[in-house]
């Protein structure tokens, strides 16, 4: 009971200590839309890079990943690594280097602020919109998941589920409600530091822990080889995943709107260039520290391997270190879930409400509006995360392939003068109905040749956008 009570005061005080970041940043903040959403564009290198990774490493990373590496191995790390840690950062320079003068222009913030610009189409607008909130919901739920799925695994089921995920969603939900983007970017930059140590400490320890990291992977490679080759990881599926995953990151509503956020694309550039050896570094512990927990806990099955770190943790650490290391995966999971939930308020207040109003209002009103709708989300991936849906890779598998879909009219707005709205409309329709269809049943799986559906999604989106537009 003792080590329960040490484990959960280190990590109340971590929380705390975000929470307080996160609402000191509110003396700070502007009366304006502008600052609220976007911390008046005036970002700096390193809070900029935070921004960005600290987003993207979430509970996908930390949880997710090392539940896939427990099934399927080191080949987790090759393929995250040789698609999201290089080739993800040019794809985010491509796009932010080109959408940062636009955006500064004309005031805009999101995705669908970017189509409609180019194309003066309000549809459009929407289109795009709709489609991205709704891959970004479940994604904001993984968030929650992995932090109840953390507290039970840490405290061997002394807070239940469903408690570890409220404490989770109540402490990210009030900073970010009051802190707004200056609040998740300030917070983001003490956490990409805390998991990224912490990280690197969880590595050692647990390979000290199983006699080093020679002899662990050895163990591997005799009592499970199939983790050391590619085996459960066919080319084809390799591929696809790589394909899909780079694409993706730029499309993720939470991670382009902080490509505009720096003071200038210079503090962009530094940034991918940082970008692949952070990437390089996490995944690499995530995806060994997941296959060795094979020999700690054998026979998990489908989500169950979710908790896999924070077992090795408890059951390898001290106790002190345990909730340290605790509150450096906490540090993961919120610096995702708080970008995740003030974008997706963004894209609603901004897309929907903003361009269907009729009367302009004081931006008080504004802004009090976009704290309530970070609150409604955050209550909405709650309730969602009590279902205990699949694993969380399961989850954003699918979501991937959408983000994945949009980068084409995306590409289109900023590089193809001859696109039109016709062309883009009809390419995010036609990628969009590939990918939910063939889960479905609706088109045959054959027509994926092995691959993930995002894929002939891809190319069904790039035929339409070329056919419509010439």
């Amino acid at each position: 009971m003792n080590e329960i009570v040490t484990i959960l005061g280190i990590i109340a005080a971590y929380t705390l200590l975000v929470l307080f970041i996160g609402l000191y940043s509110y003396r700070y903040s502007k009366p304006t839309m502008e600052d609220y959403h976007m911390a008046s564009r005036e970002f700096s290198f390193l809070v900029l890079f935070c921004a960005i990774f600290g987003t993207n490493i979430s509970a996908v990373a930390l949880i997710g990943g090392p539940g896939k590496a427990y099934h399927v191995g080191w080949i987790v790390w090759a393929y995250f690594v040789t698609s999201w840690g290089w080739l993800s950062p040019l794809l985010l320079y491509t796009v932010g280097h080109k959408a940062w003068p636009i955006s500064k222009k004309f005031g805009l913030m999101t995705i669908s602020d970017l189509l409609y610009k180019r194309w003066n189409s309000r549809f459009l607008g929407y289109l795009a919109s709709a489609f991205l909130i709704f891959y970004t919901l479940p994604y904001i739920m993984t968030g929650v998941i992995g932090g109840g799925r953390t507290f039970q695994a840490l405290t061997h089921g002394f807070i239940p589920y469903w408690v570890g995920a409220l404490i989770v969603t109540l402490v990210v939900c009030l900073y970010v409600a009051f802190g707004g983007m200056r609040g998740t970017a300030w917070t983001n930059t003490l956490q990409t530091f805390v998991f990224l140590i912490g990280g690197i400490i969880m590595f050692f320890l647990v390979a000290k822990a199983l006699g080093g990291i020679s002899n662990a992977t050895q163990a591997i490679a005799e009592k499970y080889p199939q983790l050391l080759s590619r085996a459960k990881f066919p080319m084809k599926l390799f591929f696809s995943y790589g394909i899909i995953v780079a694409l993706a990151v730029p499309m993720f509503p939470q991670v382009y709107i902080r490509l505009l956020t720096g003071r200038h694309p210079r503090e962009l550039k530094k940034t991918v260039l940082i970008y692949p050896l952070a990437a390089m570094i996490i995944w690499f512990i995530v995806a060994y520290i997941g296959m060795w927990g094979r020999l700690a806990f054998p026979g998990l099955a489908g989500a169950a391997s979710d908790k896999i770190l924070p077992m090795l943790i408890a059951k390898y650490t001290p106790t002190w270190a345990t909730g340290l290391l605790g509150a450096a995966i906490f540090a993961a999971l919120m610096s995702s879930l708080d970008a995740q939930l003030l974008t997706t308020g963004t894209m609603l207040i901004k897309d929907f409400f903003l361009g269907a109003r009729k009367k302009a209002v004081p931006e008080k009103t504004d802004i009090s509006f976009s704290r309530f709708l970070v609150i409604v989300l955050a209550f909405i991936a709650f309730v969602a995360a009590l279902i205990k849906p699949k694993a969380i890779i399961t989850i954003i598998e699918w979501s991937f392939g959408g983000y994945a879909c949009m980068i084409i009219p995306v590409l289109a707005c900023l590089y193809w003068k001859r696109a039109n709205k016709y062309g883009a409309i009809c390419s995010i329709l036609a990628s969009q109905f590939v990918l939910i269809a063939i889960p479905l049943g609706i088109l045959p799986r054959q027509i994926s040749f092995g691959m993930l559906p995002g894929v002939p999604a891809l190319i069904v989106g790039v035929l339409f956008l070329l056919i419509v537009t010439y």
